[in-house]
């Protein structure tokens, strides 16, 4: 019952595990952002925040600390469809808003015929071991065609350690769905939704994670009477079990995003 429960906490949407900052969270990323350590977070030449679509999050495991993700972008493509983009993620002091640690996950916000759509902070109960707690951050991304649907989303971990931020996994594709069809019936879909479950310490002291999926897959045409019939067919239920290698959960290839 408890690993259920856990496993429905983890699916959840990230606002319900999380506390925002507030109307003023652009102005508190900014001014977070203002202060940190450039040696740690150097600067690109023509590149910038976009702080209005910045996550910020009181940290529930420990409200003296916030947690920011912010995008960091290059200049757009001649193409205006593409661009590239990294995201950082702070570490701050919740009054002064001083960094305490960060780190630039790169290639997060590139944007090309798929587009980021969002990024927000995952704060649920991801306790590893008695005195090591992770948190999530989370990017939606899809694309604009109609007769090609995508979307997605992606789960990465990361735990504070001292004064420094330590990603303890790669991308987790947590959601997605596409498919093809002729925008009026006859086409293809599949969708594959995935939570993340807990499990007891091993012997290296940080808890195993189990990946548990489940798929579908619809085929739609037109019968003899020109309705649009559809068929829905459930995938068979898979899991992944990670076990912790050093401090960090190397992922199968299945359940990781590549861009």
């Amino acid at each position: 019952m408890r690993t259920c429960l856990l496993a429905l906490l983890l699916s959840l949407p990230v606002t319900s595990f999380a506390q925002d900052c507030g109307d003023d969270a652009a102005a508190r990323i900014t001014q977070a952002y203002q202060q940190r350590d450039t040696a740690a977070l150097p600067d690109r030449s023509g590149w910038s925040i976009d702080a209005e679509r910045g996550a910020c999050r009181v940290w529930p495991a420990d409200t003296s600390l916030t947690l920011i993700a912010v995008p960091f972008l290059g200049p757009e493509g001649p193409d205006g469809d593409s661009q590239s983009g990294d995201l950082d993620v702070l570490v701050v002091d919740s009054t002064s808003l001083r960094p305490r640690a960060g780190l630039r996950l790169p290639e997060v916000m590139s944007s090309d015929a798929i587009h980021v759509d969002s990024v927000g902070l995952d704060t649920a109960r991801y306790n590893l071991s008695p005195s090591v707690r992770a948190f999530g951050v989370r990017s939606s991304r899809s694309n604009s065609s109609q007769p090609n649907p995508f979307s997605e989303t992606r789960l990465q971990l990361l735990v504070l350690n001292g004064n420094n931020l330590e990603a303890i996994t790669g991308q987790i594709v947590v959601s997605s769905s596409g498919g093809e069809w002729d925008t009026r019936c006859a086409g293809e879909f599949h969708e594959t939704k995935r939570t993340l479950e807990l499990g007891p310490s091993s012997a290296q002291g940080w808890a195993s994670l189990t990946i548990r999926e489940r798929g579908s897959s619809t085929v739609s045409h037109e019968d003899t009477k020109g309705d649009c019939v559809e068929a829905r067919e459930e995938l068979p239920l898979r899991s992944f079990k990670l076990l912790p290698r050093g401090r960090s959960y190397p992922l199968p290839s299945e359940v990781e995003a590549t861009f």
